[in-house]
């Protein structure tokens, strides 16, 4: 018998979840000087858990495009920021399907921002694993 390699713990998850991503609209009510409602779409990936989070661009916003405002990673609740990059703190609590609704809030490194829709995958998602119905907000509209 071979004892060769290391057990991957995540092979499971990964047979059963790839391309699979719950995909949320997400609004920050940036209240800086030049700030304004900025809308994101955050992807939340089932077979590593990690999320990430893209920009949603207008054309002529006016504002320089900024793809991304995280990187597919694991995102903390409330991140503990340490003066050494390669420092592990292992108690962190991490956002999870469940803490993605529509009408809650995520904190994204300091920014409030709000979930107001989610796509249809996302819906049967959440009806067929864990009951919920997944309704979207009416938002103000933007002044021009």
């Amino acid at each position: 018998m071979l004892k060769g390699g290391r057990p991957n713990k995540n092979l499971e998850s990964f047979l059963n979840n790839d391309r699979k991503v719950l995909c949320f609209n997400i609004l920050w009510e940036d209240r800086t000087y030049d700030g304004g409602d900025k809308y994101y779409v955050l992807n939340y990936f089932l077979s590593d858990r990690k999320i990430e989070v893209k920009e949603i661009n207008t054309q002529n916003s006016g504002r320089f495009p900024f793809p991304m405002l995280l990187k597919k990673q694991r995102l903390a609740k409330a991140p503990i920021l340490t003066h050494c990059p390669g420092m592990s703190l292992m108690d962190e609590e991490f956002y999870g399907p469940c803490d993605l609704q529509c009408g809650k809030k995520v904190s994204i490194y300091g920014r409030e921002c709000l979930i107001y829709d989610c796509d249809e995958f996302t819906r049967q998602w959440y009806c067929n694993n864990m009951g919920l119905e997944q309704k979207p907000l009416k938002l103000a509209k933007a002044r021009p």
